[in-house]
């Protein structure tokens, strides 16, 4: 079991000098100086104090908690006042681990310290050692407060000083990872003199410069990396001022520059976005690489549109595109390259001012599905004419203000109810040609043949049939619109000339003389003429004229103009 301290009865007044003790360094070793003032104060008791000695422990090492390396250097010295018994210092340094100085006055006569005096140990020529911080001195007694032929207990206490490197240095500043994740805070090291004032300058995300007050000898950084990064540490010490610098990388980073030459091949695992307003100049872009077909590979564009504003771009293969779009109101032109030889097949289109232009001998070959044209015409190249190879469907109005020729047939299928309609003007064929009629023709208005040309219905080739009534008129020269008409009750003849009936072929004439019961019959059978009876020769002033077509032509018979005494037909 262990007894605690007593504490003392006389503990001594130590003095530092400097206050503030600096360690020492290569360059520069620093001394102190440490003062003892012994039996001036009295802790406890009663006047007078008896003491036979009183002892100062002084750490020594290299460490932190100790005040000097070299214990041999430290000189001593004790002052009693002027008639007093003098007293003796004696130096311990068996103690790898302290020096120990014990001062007492001649042996077996105790000094009795009642408060008006004092004695006083000097120890100087102390030589810091560079550990930097508190160091803890310890001082004994053995005294009685019961006088000298009392009991003499050991009492102890204690004392502190610090040290401080009073030294400016800076040195060893180094990250603790040189290379750390995108969105990771840096940490930074360094060794510096302590009591210096430290600012850490750092880049941050968007580019601009950040600082922090840093200490300690470490820092992290406030807010995560995303490129890499340098930092400076500034250390100031009065007007002195230093600086250090290092450099972080950081794996996978955001980048952010004004120029890139890429000297081999570049490859981008994540998306590439390119701010509005700028422009990315490149010299070929292909698809996505493929070690066994690096050119074949395709490239999409999607989301938005390729706007191509040089009319030197070319494209060596094909481009699917869901859409192509000039700028805004300017024109766009396909144009192809052939070489000097084949300058002959150069074709460009150019859609401007709502105008879609073809220059040059340009063909398109392949099935177009459908062509949807909001157009007022389309015209032929220049003044030629517009060509249509192969079958044609309009589903809509066709109109056409010109002429139109067609090298081929033209078929009309407007269904059950529809109808080919000339709206005005007339349907005309050429000289030699023939309209065919393989199913009904229904004519609302008239039919009119020209001058000699006839309806003929060919021997064996069916009928000419009239559902109604089928009436014929003849605009031979002086005729007054002789007809012949077909109704329901059969034929109906009114065919006149000048008033006068006009026989057709095959109708039974009678002819009546003045002689009664006298007739000329021409008997329809065998279409000869025979009298009945003979004209009696008084008739001879008079004569009838009879003409007879048995071509099945009508008319068949006329009364010529000169009969003055003929009959009116009946």
């Amino acid at each position: 079991m262990t007894t605690a301290d007593l504490p003392m009865l006389l503990p001594p007044a130590m003095v530092p000098e400097p206050g503030t003790l600096n360690v020492s360094t290569f360059a520069k070793p620093e001394y102190a100086k440490l003062t003892f003032t012994y039996g001036k104060v009295k802790s406890g008791g009663n006047w007078p104090v008896h003491c036979k000695w009183f002892k100062v422990r002084i750490p020594t090492g290299r460490q932190a908690s100790a005040l000097t390396s070299e214990p041999s250097l430290i000189r001593h010295e004790l002052t009693v006042p002027e008639g007093k018994r003098q007293w003796t210092v004696e130096r311990d340094t068996r103690d790898p681990n302290q020096v120990v100085f014990t001062c007492s006055p001649p042996p077996g006569e105790p000094a009795a310290f009642d408060g008006t005096w004092s004695v006083e140990l000097e120890l100087w020529g102390i030589e810091v050692n560079g550990g930097v911080g508190p160091v803890a001195i310890v001082w004994e007694e053995s005294t009685s407060a019961a006088g000298a032929t009392g009991r003499f207990e050991d009492r102890t206490g204690r004392g502190e000083v610090s040290k401080r490197d009073d030294s400016f240095y800076l040195h060893s500043f180094r990250p603790a990872a040189v290379a750390i994740g995108r969105n990771t805070k840096a940490t930074l090291h360094w060794e510096g003199t302590p009591h210096a004032t430290y600012t850490m300058y750092y880049r941050k995300p968007d580019g601009t410069q950040g600082s922090s007050t840093a200490g300690g000898g470490s820092w992290t950084s406030p807010v995560e990396l995303v490129d890499d990064s340098s930092f400076t540490l500034e250390a100031k010490m009065g007007n002195e001022v230093r600086y250090l610098t290092t450099y972080i990388k950081v794996n996978d980073p955001d980048i952010a520059v004004t120029t890139v030459t890429a000297a081999s091949d570049s490859v981008f695992n994540g998306h590439v976005t390119q701010a509005a307003g700028k422009v990315l100049r490149v010299g070929e872009i292909r698809g996505p690489y493929s070690a066994t077909a690096p050119n074949e590979r395709p490239l999409t564009i999607a989301g938005g549109a390729l706007t191509v504003s040089n009319s030197s771009t070319e494209f060596s293969n094909a481009i699917t595109a869901k859409a192509i779009k000039s700028p805004e109101n300017a024109a766009l032109t396909i144009e192809n390259m052939p070489s000097a030889v084949n300058i002959a097949k150069k074709v460009k289109v150019t859609f401007a001012d709502g105008v879609l232009s073809v220059t040059g001998d340009g063909t398109y070959s392949g099935a177009i599905s459908t062509i949807s044209i909001a157009a007022s015409q389309i015209n032929g190249r220049g003044a030629g004419v517009l060509g249509l190879n192969g079958s044609v469907t309009v589903n809509g109005t066709l109109a056409a203000t010109g002429d139109v020729t067609a090298g081929g047939n033209v078929t009309l299928d407007p269904g059950a109810t529809g109808y080919l309609w000339l709206k005005t003007g007339r349907f005309d064929t050429a000289a030699q040609a023939t309209v065919n009629l393989h199913g009904g023709l229904n004519a609302n208005g008239g039919l009119n043949m020209g001058a000699g040309k006839n309806i003929t219905v060919p021997q064996g080739g069916g009928s000419l049939v009239v559902a109604d009534a089928f009436v014929a008129k003849s605009h031979h020269p002086g005729y007054t619109y002789p007809k012949v008409e077909v109704g329901p009750t059969g034929v109906a003849t009114s065919f006149t000339h000048k008033g006068r009936r006009v026989l057709r072929t095959g109708d039974l004439v009678y002819l009546k003389s003045h002689w009664q019961n006298s007739y000329l019959k021409a008997d329809p059978n065998d279409k000869e003429q025979k009298v009945t009876r003979t004209p009696s020769p008084d008739m001879s002033n008079g004569r009838f004229m009879w003409y007879l077509d048995i071509s099945g032509y009508s008319p068949a018979a006329v009364v010529d103009e000169e009969a003055e005494d003929a009959e009116a037909l009946e």
